[in-house]
């Protein structure tokens, strides 16, 4: 069974666009449009990763980040922030506050899968 990521950004054409990229490099995507959508499906979907931008409507990416780790049966799941370029101080806090790693946007494909590929555990 494909490696599941949970792709969570307001933006429907960057959700589209990782859509695409990631299930051509062969993993199982599911998307939110916002964080309350996203903390969810991270709740009845358990993926093996989550794609969170920062900038959405209700719920700031760095909440979601701070509710998913403290949340013990979601904690070990990685989470891969994406935020625009220039955001260096939103970086560091996502790092602080457990991101696995943080992206920029706009980000090319080669680096996207390079960092998922990173930060994800191996298949079981």
């Amino acid at each position: 069974m494909p490696q599941h990521i949970l792709v969570a950004d307001d933006d429907s054409a960057l959700r589209r666009l990782l859509t695409l990229m990631l299930q051509g490099s062969g993993y199982r995507v599911t998307t939110a449009s916002n964080g309350t959508q996203a903390l969810e499906q991270m709740e009845s979907e358990r993926p093996d990763l989550l794609c969170c931008d920062l900038m959405m409507p209700d719920l700031h990416g760095f909440e979601v980040l701070k509710i998913v780790k403290a949340r013990p049966h979601l904690a070990h799941i990685p989470v891969v922030i994406i935020t625009a370029a220039g955001q260096e101080a939103e970086v560091e806090k996502a790092l602080e506050l457990g991101a696995a790693r943080c992206v920029l946007k706009p980000f090319a494909k080669a680096h996207i899968l390079s960092v998922i590929r990173d930060v994800l555990p191996p298949p079981a």
